[in-house]
């Protein structure tokens, strides 16, 4: 794990329990990206099927959807304007060369991972448990919440699946809160003004 403490990496070996997604917004590429999330992409990246030889293959344990996949210095970002404490995600043949990037709400980079900090050694096999695995990230109380993902990869290629935000923070909670209160209460203003109309 790097240097800095903000950021908790927590890792579980590929199987088909691993692969499947934890509670939270979940991402799983089977459909167009949707909000409060966005989906941009630079050189050679988006949401492929299968294999192709040399260029990307499927993460192990999979359910054979959809999946994303990042080819030789291109980039994927999730991002939202939502802030929330982990992010969760299942990344196939993990190499050296494969980074991973938190972002804060403005999109800027909060702290960088490579392959080599969720196993070593990160050989990219395609095959084993220890290669294919899921990684949560978690930020440590008192530092910047997450709102977004960078996936890139230096050479063929970083494949992810089940992408998954969870816990938005207190105030995203308090305003959500706050909205279905006002929405329940027009709802209710306009029933008792439909009922006085009708008496």
């Amino acid at each position: 794990m790097p240097a800095s403490a903000a950021v908790v990496v927590m890792t579980t070996p590929g199987s088909s329990a691993a692969f499947t997604p934890p509670a939270g917004t979940l991402i799983n590429f089977n459909s167009p990206v949707t909000a409060p999330f966005a989906l941009t992409t630079t050189g050679t990246a988006g949401i492929v099927s299968g294999d192709s030889n040399n260029n990307y293959a499927e993460p192990a344990f999979s359910d054979k959807t959809p999946y994303l996949a990042v080819q030789a210095n291109g980039t994927a970002t999730l991002q939202s304007a939502l802030s929330f404490e982990s992010v969760s995600f299942f990344l196939g043949s993990i190499d050296t060369f494969n980074t991973v990037s938190l972002l804060n709400a403005a999109g800027n980079v909060i702290q960088s991972f490579t392959g080599s900090d969720f196993i070593v050694p990160a050989n990219g096999n395609q095959d084993l448990p220890s290669t294919n695995r899921r990684v949560t990230l978690v930020a440590t109380a008192g530092e910047q919440r997450i709102s977004g993902v960078r996936f890139s990869s230096g050479v063929n290629a970083l494949e992810v699946d089940n992408v998954v935000f969870a816990v938005p923070e207190p105030t995203t909670w308090a305003l959500m809160l706050l909205g279905f209160g006002m929405v329940g209460a027009a709802t209710r203003y306009r029933r008792r003004k439909i009922a006085v109309a009708f008496a």
